[in-house]
């Protein structure tokens, strides 16, 4: 509908789960008439891998990883014959420090 603006779908059901194996239908949005633009995300799943989510005694693990697996993504460096390039960027033009980088979640071989 013209209310809501679709910003990404990504469907990890059936193209591409994720590399720990989750599978979901995400669909990123922001209503039609917000200024801010606001960025929502409704996230469809199964129950028995939302029971198994819910299960895991490491789940703030799995949110980390996630979330430094989506900056990755966000920065184009998943693709580890890229990774070297942004890494490189990063620290020469924007002056990032290692730290900060390893923060983001790339990895000590991608620092070297």
């Amino acid at each position: 509908s013209e209310a809501c603006v679709i910003v990404r779908v990504k469907d990890r059901f059936v193209e591409k789960p994720s590399p720990g194996g989750w599978r979901d239908l995400m669909i990123n949005f922001y209503l039609a008439d917000d200024p801010n633009q606001h960025v929502c995300e409704v996230q469809i799943v199964s129950n028995k891998m939302l029971v198994a989510r819910k299960g895991l005694k490491e789940n703030a693990n799995y949110a980390r990883t996630r979330n430094a697996l989506e900056i990755l993504e966000k920065l184009d460096a998943r693709d580890p014959s890229k990774r070297w390039t942004r890494v490189r960027y990063l620290r020469e033009v924007e002056g990032r420090k290692a730290g900060e980088l390893w923060s983001l979640g790339f990895e000590i071989f991608d620092l070297l």
